[in-house]
């Protein structure tokens, strides 16, 4: 039975590859280069390592020949963006580490391989300061795939580094059964045997292609966190969470399907029942998580509220808690460290970078209108900036463009903001200004990058940009002048503090009004009561200054006003709804503050209109609602009612004209 081509499995003289000798199967060579088993598994053959001068059937990292990167299993959250004519690789994790003497090698080499589809385990990232020190842990003797086995534990080495100023970087590999107990703790109770049945029952397969195409159309340009290419895989591989929140996400967009809209005219869309299979599973898979989980948590963030009234309140902490978790999650799974030198296959390269920054973005632009600090610190994190490279097939310059205007979004929040920051300016007009001149020395930057269409008559009509990006863009500048704002009114001293315990005694057959009346003049009172709003800054930029965030305002005023409702009808970011709110909150403030009745009277003008606007702009269209509640708050019960007011503004209140 024996020959040159078939041996014996316990052959010591012609001895079987290793991983046939772990699983413990005939091994049959083909030409002593690679074993028939490995070959149709598309994974690395020991025999291989006999023969350097026959190409490999994958990749080595840092290997200076050109390298093949084998396709991974069709798992369509993360699979990658081009598909190539060779067969998928089955990503390889053997049970045992293998066998040859890794010290021996000259010249150490690791087959690029997945991480995020290793099956049956789960990796997280080990940090400088964590258990396991990645500056011993380089000094480990790893098998050709990146990885050293402690049974059921394994470390994997990410590969492609250190470099020159890039430290070691590991991954823990755990099995997930391991986390079996973790998980149950945050599972919920399903009325059927799984969760891919109860997707199925919400929506039907047919329908699911479909909203799967308005997610592409309408959401994926602005959020290119999954593959384009996921219409064309089999929705069953994808998984469970991910694909909830992606058919969530474009429920909104059902009117634009000619089928869709005709189902959802007499069937309610199960939107909020999708939102909570997602959000169930999220919490459930965050034990033992994949790029699909934080796929699914950054699409959660943008889901639409439920109803008129939840689109008219504030956030609750859940929701930057939530921000906090896909932070933690993130940086768990390594998408901190920049992963282009590592050993992964390109397509999860490409996937990771995207989602740091599309996480990123998150953390900045929420921390600016929530008002929070941020979660993630520059000293954290090296991800280089994007470029063509990482998007392939995908639409690369919006997404491009709101990752750059989020960086100059935390540069706002870090240096007018920040608590140091806002206590040192609050009072400081000169330092803030020097602040806000190289901010908004940066927007216009970033505005001037932008090409311009032409108009039919050869002229530029401005930018090109889509409404939500250029609201997000004057939002900057809103924040800019808002802190400007600050320093020009010093505030009143605070209120006295009285214990509970403390007793006021009035004499009892007089008001609390006379009474103080007995002690101080009134006049004196309401003189010391009204903070003073002159501009008492003796500097010449005060009233440029002044003029140039009214015309912020009269500019977003502007955008808002002549809004189409094609516009209304696009993907816009959920914390856009804050910031309608904060526009109305700089309105009222340019009015509180005018230091004159001119400026009053602009302030009034741009406030009234800006409610007309709200009103008649976001009739059927929510994301207004926060902003409008916010102004008709203060304007329903008297401005004078609301805030201290000096004589001229109150007179252009009252004025019927302007």
């Amino acid at each position: 039975m024996n020959s040159q081509v078939r041996r014996p499995y316990r052959s010591k003289r012609h001895p079987p590859c290793d991983r046939c000798r772990q699983k413990k199967l005939r091994c049959d060579p083909d030409d002593q280069i690679a074993c028939r088993r490995c070959q149709a598994s598309g994974t690395l053959c020991s025999f291989t390592r006999l023969h350097r001068s026959v190409s490999m059937p994958v990749a080595f990292a840092g290997s200076t020949t050109p390298q093949y990167e084998p396709d991974p299993p069709s798992v369509p959250a993360i699979v990658p963006d081009t598909v190539a004519s060779q067969p998928p690789a089955v990503p390889y994790l053997p049970e045992r580490p293998l066998t040859y003497p890794i010290a021996e090698r000259s010249a150490p080499q690791q087959a690029i391989q997945t991480l995020d589809l290793l099956p049956g385990v789960s990796a997280q990232v080990m940090g400088t300061s964590g258990e396991s020190d990645p500056f011993l842990l380089r000094h480990c003797k790893f098998d050709d795939y990146g990885l050293l086995h402690f049974h059921q534990v394994r470390f994997r080495n990410a590969g492609g580094v250190p470099l020159e100023e890039k430290i070691p970087v590991h991954y823990l590999v755990t099995d997930d059964v391991l986390y079996d107990s973790a998980a149950s703790s945050t599972r919920t109770a399903r009325q059927f045997p799984s969760a891919r049945d109860e997707l199925d029952t919400l929506v039907p397969g047919d329908h699911g292609q479909r909203l799967i195409s308005l997610f592409l159309t309408y959401v994926f340009p602005s959020l290119p966190i999954i593959p384009h290419f996921i219409a064309s895989e089999d929705l069953q591989t994808v998984p469970v969470h991910l694909l909830a929140a992606i058919y969530a996400c474009a429920l909104p967009f059902a009117k634009f399907d000619e089928w869709l809209s005709i189902v959802h005219a007499y069937q309610a869309p199960p939107t909020s029942q999708l939102w909570r299979l997602a959000l169930d599973l999220i919490l459930e898979e965050i034990h033992t998580p994949h790029l699909s989980v934080l796929q699914s948590g950054i699409l959660y963030l943008h889901k639409h509220w439920e109803s008129s009234q939840e689109a008219a309140i504030a956030d609750t902490p859940f929701v930057w808690s939530f921000v906090g978790m896909m932070v933690g999650l993130a940086t768990s799974l390594g998408l901190q460290f920049e992963c282009r030198p590592m050993g992964m296959p390109l397509w999860e390269r490409r996937v990771r970078r995207r989602l740091w920054w599309a996480v990123y973005s998150e953390d900045k632009w929420r921390s600016l209108l929530m008002g929070r600090p941020p979660y993630i610190r520059a000293d954290e994190w090296d991800v280089t900036d994007l470029d063509e490279a990482d998007f392939e097939t995908a639409p690369a310059e919006p997404f491009m463009r709101m990752v750059k205007m989020a960086m100059i979004a935390d540069e706002i929040q870090s240096s007018m903001y920040s608590l140091w920051s806002a206590q040192r300016l609050s009072s400081d007009f000169a330092d803030s200004l020097q602040t806000s001149r190289a901010l908004l020395r940066k927007l216009q930057e970033w505005l001037s990058l932008i090409p311009a269409p032409l108009a039919q008559d050869g002229t530029s009509a401005g930018p090109d940009l889509s409404t939500c990006v250029h609201f997000a863009y004057l939002l900057l500048e809103v924040f800019i002048f808002r802190a400007l704002l600050r320093p020009m009114v010093p505030s009143k001293p605070p209120p006295r503090l009285i214990d509970e315990t403390e007793q006021l005694h009035f004499f009892p057959d007089l008001t609390v009004d006379d009474y103080i009346a007995q002690i101080i003049d009134v006049d004196e009172v309401v003189g010391e009561d009204i903070p003073a709003v002159t501009v008492t800054i003796e500097d010449k930029s005060v009233p440029i200054v002044l003029s140039a965030a009214e015309n912020c305002a009269a500019s977003m005023l502007r955008l808002i006003s002549r809004m189409e409702a094609r516009e209304m009808g696009n993907f816009w970011y959920s914390w856009c709804r804050i910031g309608f709110a904060t526009v109305s909150n700089f309105m009222l403030l340019l009015l509180v503050q005018a230091p004159t009745k001119e400026h009053a009277l602009r302030a009034k003008r741009l406030v009234y209109t800006w409610q007309q606007a709200l009103r008649s702009q976001g009739r059927g269209w929510d994301m207004m609602d926060l902003g409008l509640i916010r102004l008709n708050g203060a304007l329903g019960l008297g401005l004078a009612n609301t805030y201290y007011l000096p004589l001229h503004i109150r007179e252009v209140l009252d004025s019927l004209t302007g």
